[in-house]
């Protein structure tokens, strides 16, 4: 099966239903599956290069040709490689010389070359192993690397993600962050497999969501949690609650426990649907609000996903033991392409990591300390900073924290904290070390502790680590005492 079928089956059931919403006036399915249809027969067209599927790039904003695109390609078997249009030309450049696409749609010619395409094509079958994604990791550090994927894994997404998250036709989606990135790509493919309206914003901007979700009966709000930082500070200037949300899907890091209670102080009934995956390797685990799991982990494996632990030597570890984490499912990357280097995704027997590193507690819920790449050492010890992480967001003054090491003479990377406060509150540097003293091992408390006014992001949303530590390095964050 086409992994375009679900949508193009929601919109023969209910062609009138609106499909889309961004600024101006509704698009319904029967609309948006022209629009489909038209793409899919110019991909068709297309020659591919050294006989793989066409390749197409699209360097779009959020725009409802970036969807109509995006569906019309995998409808015809091809290919559909992301580029961010906040690149400067050399990143894209390079992307471009790493992709070798066939077609290159942007902005400014998107619209008018979908409209140029003739009618009446009819979708082929597709074989679930055709590839159908590139999409670029958005790591903090590094250059990103692309990543491909076949139709078959997303396939087994749309599955999985209907068991836990459950959106149909009856749920408004609203996606307030970027198509290019697969958080929001995928919140709204998953919305138009389903049947379901989505919104999306032409760009960001909490108040606009605030305003969306008070007043255009969005059911599920699909965010990273800086994101929902300011729709909830939009909110509560608004003082305008969310009468129909039952659901918030976020990903992307961690949800700290203070932005969780104003969640939930705002709509004491919404479900918090927090799960942890990558790009490679799509959903891992889930924590369900519903379900009890503890505050600092990131749940039970996700629906149709396997979890083992191992160590370095590929050994399963025993409960309560850390390991790199592995997963098994039918939801896995085909690894990278253009030569990216391997560090990062690895597959085994069937078996994929990132290198991402935790434990399982007796109860089964998982845990993470962090990623290979992401450790430091510290007078000879291993830190990952997600543990430490974790444990000053729990901390009833802190709302956000980022750990990284900081160059040291006596101690190599000395454990250096950045943190974001809950509103008025605020904590001296003795208490803070006492309080991780207090859960971690001693070696692991930061040595520094030091404050930030603004969160600087990526362009996915995700907080920009590497120019934190740039900051903190020049001396540019406040110390405290």
């Amino acid at each position: 099966m086409s992994l375009c079928r679900p949508f193009l089956d929601a919109a023969d059931r209910a062609p009138s239903h609106p499909a889309l919403i961004f600024d101006a006036a509704p698009i319904a399915y029967g609309a948006l599956r022209e629009s489909v249809l038209r793409a899919g027969a110019g991909v068709a067209a297309l020659t591919g290069t050294a006989g793989r599927p066409p390749r197409v790039a699209l360097r779009l904003g959020n725009r409802p040709e970036l969807l109509a695109l995006f569906l019309g390609i995998v409808a015809a078997g091809g290919t559909v490689a992301l580029l961010d249009p906040k690149w400067s030309e050399g990143q894209a450049a390079a992307a471009l010389d790493t992709l070798r696409p066939d077609l290159l749609l942007a902005d400014g010619t998107a619209a008018g070359w979908i409209a140029a395409q003739p009618a009446g094509w009819v979708p082929p079958p597709v074989d679930p192993k055709t590839p159908f994604l590139i999409g670029f990791t958005s790591g903090t550090t590094g250059r990103p690397k692309p990543f491909i994927r076949d139709q078959g894994s997303w396939l087994a997404t749309l599955e999985a993600s209907r068991v836990e998250f459950g959106i149909g036709p009856g749920d408004v989606v609203l996606v307030p962050g970027p198509l290019v990135h697969g958080l929001g790509l995928y919140g709204a493919v998953e919305g138009l497999s389903a049947g379901a309206t989505v919104q999306v914003q032409p760009r960001f901007d909490g108040d606009d969501a605030a305003r969306r979700l008070a007043e255009a009966g969005v059911t599920t709000l699909v965010v990273v949690p800086t994101m929902l930082v300011a729709i909830l500070d939009a909110a509560e200037r608004r003082g305008a609650p969310f009468p129909a949300l039952r659901r918030v899907v976020c990903s992307g890091a961690k949800l700290a426990p203070a932005l969780h209670e104003r969640l939930v102080a705002l709509c004491p009934d919404v479900a918090v649907l927090e799960y942890y995956g990558a790009s490679e390797l799509s959903f891992v685990s889930l924590r369900s609000s519903r379900e009890g799991a503890p505050a600092d982990s990131v749940g039970r494996p996700f629906h149709g996903v396997e979890l083992s632990l191992r160590d370095d030597d590929g050994r399963p570890v025993e409960r309560g033991q850390p390991g790199t984490v592995w997963v098994r499912s039918a939801m896995l990357s085909d690894g990278y392409i253009g030569g990216a280097d391997g560090a990062g995704y690895r597959e085994r027997d069937g078996w994929g990591t990132v290198g991402d590193y935790g434990w399982l507690d007796a109860d089964g819920w998982l845990r993470l300390a962090g990623r290979e790449g992401d450790m430091l050492i510290s007078g000879g010890l291993n830190v990952y900073p997600a543990e430490v992480e974790a444990a000053l967001r729990a901390h009833p003054a802190v709302a956000e924290a980022v750990v990284f090491g900081l160059p040291d003479a006596y101690w190599g990377d000395a454990v250096s904290a950045v943190l974001w406060w809950r509103g008025e509150a605020r904590a001296p540097a003795a208490e803070l070390r006492a309080w991780c003293h207090g859960r971690l091992e001693g070696y692991k408390a930061p040595r520094r502790f030091l404050a930030a006014d603004d969160l600087p992001l990526t362009g996915s949303g995700k907080i920009a680590r590497a120019a934190l530590r740039d900051r903190a390095r020049a001396g540019r964050l406040e110390e405290l005492a």
